[in-house]
């Protein structure tokens, strides 16, 4: 007769080799049942997923990446690219697919992260300002040389729309949500 409660297995280890550029250490993190160990050279940190406060995933147009926040720490920058000093890049997005798996496997169950896919909110309002300083400088600035058909005002105003029109259409995709561990949005994942 099967009895779960008397069934212990021990789940493997995983480990993942990357860095984020070519003049960076290669980190190793290894991820057992319990907590997951960060190798960067000669330092190693070993980090409980208890302690783990957000995992957000990225998509850029070269690589993927996942950002691991860590309550009283930096956080880990991951990617699926490993850079080699010779200048060659190696992609690991097969190694990089399962890893991130395996980690929401463990997170889902032994933490309360926080599961983000997009860029954050820093950014796209970082982007915003800066469409509508830039806005406002182009309308003064044609004013200026007298190549402007209205007011500066107005004319800010109407460059200002039409680059947050354009600002909304590119980056809403890109905006940060929420998701479910066990659900990942396979947009971020290679």
């Amino acid at each position: 007769m099967f009895q779960p409660h008397l069934c212990t297995h021990k789940l493997p280890t995983v480990e993942y080799i990357f860095n984020t550029h070519r003049s960076r250490d290669r980190i190793t993190i290894l991820l057992s049942e319990f907590n997951m160990s960060v190798q960067c050279g000669l330092d190693e940190k070993l980090v409980a997923y208890a302690s783990i406060t957000e995992l957000r995933m990225m998509k850029t147009k070269f690589a993927y990446k996942a950002t691991i926040s860590i309550d009283g720490s930096k956080p880990i920058e991951i990617s699926n690219r490993l850079y080699h000093p010779d200048g060659k890049t190696e992609d690991r997005s097969r190694q990089y697919e399962t890893f991130i798996r395996v980690l929401h496997f463990h997170l889902k169950e032994k933490s309360n992260t926080r599961f983000v896919a997009g860029c954050s909110w820093v950014k796209a309002i970082g982007a915003t300002l800066v469409a509508i300083l830039f806005s406002i400088s182009l309308s003064y600035g044609l004013d200026w040389i007298k190549l402007s058909f209205v007011d500066p005002f107005t004319m800010s105003l109407l460059f200002s729309a039409l680059t947050l029109g354009f600002l909304s259409a590119t980056f809403w995709p890109l905006l940060p949500k929420q998701y479910n561990p066990t659900e990942i949005p396979s947009q971020y994942l290679p």
